[in-house]
């Protein structure tokens, strides 16, 4: 049976380090926002309805063919609240979420440990991106917090899949 999980939180806060190690020990599909926006679509800039729904229908359809699929981005409450309620009402599956609960402080922190990505966007960037605690509308999200490593996180949720 199909299983989502949803990785959300600020720019640099572990979400797509997470995702990747969650991949490999579940074998799942892994969609990530911003290979969407960026790659897929060359979006730069604000949220498009495109991208939205580029990314709910490709996880609909990965969740019709009975795969795992995580889903990692920032993806904004405001933005992305219904389409995350569609694909969690639309499946027979379970779905799982989560977000990182972190200060601008323990992002910044966490960005300065990747010089690839530092190359990419700095601290500016960050602090324009940053919107703290943004809770997902009707879906209730496990935080993960900045004292969580990233070994700790991960066998939280392998944790929970195996206890569905």
């Amino acid at each position: 049976m199909s299983l989502l999980i949803v990785l959300r939180g600020n720019s640099g806060s572990g979400k797509s380090t997470l995702a990747q190690a969650l991949q490999r020990e579940l074998g799942a599909v892994w969609i990530e926002q911003d290979y969407f926006r960026r790659t897929v679509l060359g979006e730069v800039g604000n949220y498009s309805p495109l991208t939205i729904e580029l990314i709910e229908q490709t996880v609909a359809l990965t969740l019709s063919h009975d795969r795992t699929v995580i889903a990692d981005g920032m993806f904004n409450a405001r933005k992305y609240s219904a389409s995350f309620n569609t694909l969690r009402g639309a499946h027979a599956g379970h779905s799982l979420f989560y977000a990182y609960d972190l200060t601008l402080a323990d992002t910044l922190r966490r960005h300065a440990t990747r010089p690839r990505k530092q190359a990419s966007f700095g601290e500016q960037d960050m602090r324009g991106w940053y919107h703290g605690w943004d809770p997902l509308n009707g879906i209730e999200e496990q935080r993960i917090s900045a004292h969580e490593s990233l070994g700790e996180a991960m066998a939280r949720i392998l944790d929970d899949v195996r206890n569905l």
